[in-house]
């Protein structure tokens, strides 16, 4: 013991009660606190009044604490805050426990850990992991975090339900519904494991195991439009550079499509068993499709008009895009197992058919209604004087013959009659032998 303004001592119990800037070492520790208890038979330190335990590698700072010197166990409650003093890393959360033998923090109730990394010009890089649970081994550099786990660096966000991070390899694993952003990407499926740089900023690849699915999208540039690309699989493997997708690999059950955002129900489709996207700063350059593999792409005018558009079929499929024109430049078709087919629909040609046909339609039925058009009030139609029955003008065709089918059925009715009324001839007599 340092210091303390007063001290009370119960010898039969084997406390020391101790309070007023308290100050107690041990070995390298330094222990500060306004009021302490210490059980000399237990080698239990209790702090209240605020606790600050001090090592030369870093310190613990909370409301209250304890040390278990046996066990070499110190636990802090209460606006916890817990780093190094190089700087490299810090702990925030309601409770800690620090394992002074295998250097190791566990923070049970809402930790937050950062990871800081000084640039070259001097600004300072931080990685946040915030979740349920997160245990950190501070000597080999690997956090392990629990239920709603996320993972901030820059602008990247990784969000699962367990993970594990090794700042010393530059490698985060997750698990349970994990999901991956970043600017322009996303990532989704059972698993992910991310690699990062030699330096941790940026990333190096992405694997995405079992029900994968990634987006990239390209905002629009001055008169270019924006894009969108999508793949989706049992696997997924995307390599980057600068932060910028390099190589998107999908395997069993590929699938992907592709559109720009001022044409997005005109998506151009990619299936396959395989899928092997390659592009150039962040833009398609050439994909194959393997395996049973089919294709379909919308031919796109400068007045961004879809004139058509290609369907293709074959054991493997190799596209070539224009980067420029963010479009297909050429296709090459591959037969094997699967004949190498392929065909293109002027849609154009299409929607001028479907023009004739209304225009067609339309004009039948104009000529329809001027045929059974009803007689206007300046030109009145008058019955002729020989017949009895009046005319009116029907209002279809169907009523007109209905009405022709009853004069025809009253003038058989009257026929009828008339022969009726004649008298009948007289049966011949036979004559009698």
């Amino acid at each position: 013991m340092k210091h303390a303004d007063n001290l009370e001592v119960a010898r039969t119990r084997g406390n020391l009660l101790l309070q007023g800037k308290v100050h107690f070492v041990h070995d390298s520790l330094d222990f500060k606190t306004e009021k302490a208890t210490w059980n000399k038979d237990a080698e239990i330190l209790q702090c209240e009044g605020g606790f600050l335990a001090a090592h030369p590698s870093g310190y613990i700072k909370a409301q209250t604490g304890i040390y278990n010197k046996k066990k070499g166990i110190a636990s802090a409650r209460g606006s916890v805050v817990a780093a190094d003093s190089a700087k490299t890393y810090m702990f925030t959360g309601d409770y800690l426990v620090y394992d002074r033998e295998k250097e190791i923090l566990t923070m049970p109730e809402k930790p937050k850990l950062y990871e800081f990394e000084k640039k070259k010009d001097g600004k300072i890089d931080t990685v946040l992991i915030e979740a349920k649970t997160i245990i950190y081994n501070k000597g080999e550099s690997f956090a392990e975090a629990y239920q709603k786990v996320k993972v901030t660096q820059d602008d990247m966000v990784v969000t699962c339900d367990t993970g594990y991070f090794n700042r010393k390899d530059n490698w985060l694993s997750m698990k349970g519904s994990p999901t991956f952003d970043m600017k322009n990407y996303h990532l989704t499926g059972d698993s992910i494991y991310l690699t990062l740089d030699s330096t941790g900023k940026s990333l190096r690849s992405a694997l995405v195991i079992r029900n994968a699915h990634g987006i990239q999208q390209e905002d629009a540039k001055k008169n270019a439009p924006g894009s969108v690309t999508e793949a989706f699989g049992d696997t997924l493997y995307a390599a980057f550079k600068d932060n910028k997708i390099e190589r998107l690999y999908v395997n069993l059950n590929a699938r992907g499509f592709f559109y720009e955002t001022d044409l997005p129900d005109y998506q151009n489709q990619m299936d396959g068993n395989r899928l092997d996207m390659y592009f150039n700063e962040g833009k398609m350059d050439h994909a194959v499709v393997s395996g049973k593999a089919q294709s379909t792409y919308f031919y796109v005018k400068k007045d961004r008009t879809v004139a058509g558009k290609n369907e293709a079929a074959g054991d493997t499929i190799n596209i070539l895009f224009d980067a420029q024109k963010n479009a297909v430049k050429s296709l090459r078709l591959l037969g094997g197992g699967t004949m190498a087919s392929g065909r293109y629909i002027d849609m154009e040609k299409e929607q001028r058919n479907k023009k004739k046909l209304l225009d067609t339609d339309s004009s039948k039925t104009d000529s329809t209604k001027s045929v059974l058009a009803q007689p206007s009030d300046s030109s009145k139609v008058s019955a002729p004087k020989a017949t009895s029955v009046e005319t009116k003008p029907e209002g279809s065709v169907q009523d007109r013959l209905m009405h022709e089918n009853s004069k025809r059925g009253e003038l058989f009715r009257k026929a009828m009659k008339s022969k009726e009324s004649q008298p009948r001839p007289a049966p011949k007599k036979e004559n009698a032998k």
